[in-house]
Formats: structure tokens, C-alpha cells, sequence
């Protein structure tokens, strides 16, 4: 499926019509006071890192970072490490990043290229690119192992398109059924791997909870402060529509000043057919809960931004820019370079307002968060996130009510 024609105007029309809007909407509740203590608190923080980002399906790497057979990448921001391997079929398995003899990492740089096996750096127990134990030295001092027995410990892990995703919960449904309507609207970016180019990656360690960089991505209040200089000069901060979807996921159109078109910016061959002119309409986004943000900029140039709990105030902040046209000439190579250069300069607008916030709360200097109307989404993560958990699992004082059920549109 993709999104039909009717759909796609009245996601610009929503935006159309918050642009004519000159009150709150009465149909629409006051949304409660967010206690800012959940974005510090220790004991929350644990259960966000076990029962939501332990429960989810979540973006880990492009296949682009594991172009070759034997190509392996290190997931070290999740409750357990993780290694991703290039099989030999072009696919791509997850295990988790410890020998079954005594625990040893098998790898531990970031990326690299492992050849058609792992060996332990500690005992050289080797395995192969799907997990199986081949062999070890010393076999005499061991009595008779039941290699099927000792074999990696496997990480479900499926792709979407270019896109690869992890799951520590084996419960979990599929990738296909998590993603809902998401995956409807976009069905197409499953055909894109070899398509859809990795053109640059930006990683780096902030200094504030994870998702105060989740709600700058799915907000669009703060243009007009924040990117005075920048976005809110061809954006129009007013004409913001929103749709809450199914299972925490949403989805938001800005669009362009005077009916500017992201195509006329942004020269880069189509590869969507499915989202009509939306994304050339403006910025146009989906947000995948918990911590993806996927961003259209015209209909040939994306860009996925991961924000991943390191502490209750620490967090490490990826973005893969991607594009239709891979970066192997000198023009393309050029435009990618800029491009990938002007939107990491915006998001880190954003991220140089996120630290006084967060000492506000880890001060004590705020005690709630209260969000309007336009940053509902925000405040449907956290329900999101409670739901996820089990609300009677989150300390009282940290909960939020459940008032947007009626305002979900899937």
C-alpha cells in the first residue's frame, strides 16, 4: 500500500488550515503537565532502557555500513552489545557481541571487516557469519560440546529497504506489524536498499536525556526562535499539520513559505511515487516510536535521526543522510556534501538549546513540562511510553494521563 490521493491532500490541507487557526481547538483537551522528573529520573530512565528500547523495533544502521560479505558494525548503545554481519547472501544476522565459552567481546571496534568469520580475541573459538560455533583450540581438554548448542546468541533482526533494525524481545511482532501504518504509507521504501543511497553519518554523545532530541525533531514550535537564521526563513512555522497513528508512531507536514516547493531547492531524482508532492510541499516527517524520525526533504534526499539512552541525562545522537544519487562523481558528490552539511547545522541548532533545559531539570528548576496544542506528539510518546511499560509499573509521580486516544487517526 501507499498513501492514497485523498490522504495526501488532507495531510496538506491540515497544514493549510493550522496556518488560518486563531484558537485553540475546542474539541481538543488541555493536554496535563508532563513531569519534567521524567527526564532525569534514575529509576525511570531503567525502565525506559528494559521495557521500551529492550521491546521495540529499532533502527540500528543503513546497509550501506556493511557493504561486503564479512562486513561487520558494532550496536553498543542498547542494553547489550550487539554485532551486525554481512552473510554471505547479502543479507544481514544480528548476534549479541559474546563468545559462549567465557564472554569475551569478539569485536570491538566500531565497523570493520571480519572475512568469513569471527574468532574470539581471547581463546580463538570461531564462529561463522551465521553464528554457529566451527571450532576451537585445544580440543582434548574438553569433553564432547554440542557445537548446535553454542552458537551465538541470535538478535532478531530484519531490514527494511536500506534500513536495518534490531529487536532484543523475541515476543515481539514482526518489523511489518510494528511499523503499521508507517510502513503502509512508505511501502515503497522497502525496494529502495541499493536505491537509497547513505551519503554521510553523524554521531556524536550529548549531555541530556534521550528524548528532549526526540521532541525538538517531532515539534515545530521552536522554528521561528531556534532557526530565525535558517529553516524558519523558508518554512512556515504556523502551517503545521499533525496525524497521531497507531502504536505511538506520527506524522507532520510544515510547509514552505509562499508556495515554495522543496523540488525547486533540492535537484534530486524521485525515488516516491506513493507520498505525492509532500515532501517537495515542505519538511515532511514521520516519527517511529520510540527514537525515529524519518525526514523527507524533496523526494529524492532523506534523513533518519536515532536518539539512544546512555544515561538518565546522557544520550548519543546519530543521523543517516541519504540520498537518491550515490556520492561517486564530483558534482553529486558536491551536492550530497552540502546538503547533509546545511541539515546538520539546523539539527544542531536544536541541540544547543537542549542543555540548559536539561539542567533545569536536574537542578530541580522545573518541575513540570506543559505542552500546547502543536506539540501533542510530544506528549503521545509519553503516553506511549507508559502504555508500553504498564502504567501501574511507573512511580505515580511520574505518569501521564491518557487523553489522546480519541485523536489517534489509523
Amino acid at each position: 500500500m501507499v498513501m492514497t490521493s485523498s490522504l495526501i491532500e488532507a495531510v496538506k490541507q491540515r497544514a493549510h488550515a493550522e496556518r488560518e487557526r486563531t484558537s485553540h481547538p475546542a474539541e481538543f483537551p488541555e493536554l496535563p503537565p508532563v513531569p519534567a522528573a521524567r527526564y532525569g529520573d534514575h529509576e525511570f530512565f531503567e525502565l525506559e532502557r528494559r521495557e521500551v528500547f529492550g521491546r521495540s523495533w529499532l533502527m540500528v544502521a543503513h546497509v550501506d555500513e556493511l557493504p561486503d560479505t564479512g562486513d561487520f558494525r558494532l550496536i553498543d548503545h542498547l542494553a547489550k552489545p550487539i554485532v551486525l554481519l554481512r552473510t554471505e547472501d547479502g543479507g544481514v544476522n544480528a548476534f549479541l557481541n559474546t563468545c559462549k565459552h567465557r564472554g569475551a567481546a569478539l569485536v570491538t571496534d566500531a565497523a570493520g571487516h571480519a572475512g568469513r568469520r569471527l574468532t574470539c580475541p581471547y581463546h580463538s573459538w570461531v564462529y561463522g557469519l551465521d553464528g554457529a560455533l566451527l571450532g576451537y583450540p585445544e580440543t582434548q581438554n574438553f569433553p564432547p560440546l554440542d557445537k548446535e548448542c553454542l552458537g551465538l546468541t541470535p538478535v532478531r533482526c530484519e531490514t527494511w529497504g536500506p534500513l536495518v533494525f534490531v529487536n532484543l524481545d523475541d515476543g515481539a511482532p514482526t518489523l511489518h506489524q510494528y511499523l503499521g501504518q508507517v510502513g503502509e504509507d512508505l511501502s515503497e521504501l522497502g525496494d529502495l536498499a541499493g536505491r537509497l543511497h547513505l551519503v554521510d553519518r553523524t554521531a556524536f554523545d550529548v549531555d541530556v536525556n534521550w528524548k528532549l532530541p526526540v521532541d525538538a525533531n517531532i515539534e515545530t514550535y521552536h522554528v521561528n526562535t531556534v532557526h530565525r537564521d535558517s529553516a524558519a526563513k523558508v518554512l512556515d512555522q504556523a502551517a503545521t499539520g499533525i496525524q497521531l497513528l497507531g502504536q505511538g508512531h506520527s506524522r507532520m507536514l510544515i510547509t514552505m513559505q509562499n508556495g515554495q516547493s522543496m523540488g525547486d531547492l533540492l535537484p534530486f531524482p524521485s525515488l516516491f511515487d506513493g507520498v505525492g508532492d509532500l515532501p517537495n510541499a515542505g519538511t515532511f516527517s514521520y516519527h517511529v516510536f520510540p527514537n525515529l524520525s524519518i525526514v523527507f526533504s524533496g523526494l529524492g534526499f532523506m534523513f533518519f535521526i536515532t536518539n539512544w539512552p546512555s544515561g538518565p541525562n546522557q544520550s548519543q545522537y546519530h543521523v543517516h543522510f541519504c540520498s537518491s544519487v550515490p556520492s561517486n562523481g564530483d558534482d553529486s558528490t558536491q551536492l550530497n556534501t552540502q546538503f547533509a552539511q546545511i541539515n546538520r547545522s539546523v539539527l544542531l541548532e536544536d541541540l544547543s538549546v537542549l542543555p540548559g533545559m536539561q539542567r533545569s531539570i536536574d537542578t530541580g528548576s522545573l518541575d513540570y513540562v506543559r505542552l500546547g496544542y502543536q506539540e501533542r506528539r510530544i506528549y503521545y510518546l509519553h503516553e506511549t511510553i507508559d502504555r508500553v511499560i504498564g502504567v501501574e509499573r511507573v512511580p505515580e509521580e511520574l505518569r501521564v494521563p491518557a487523553v489522546l486516544g480519541d485523536f489517534i487517526e489509523s
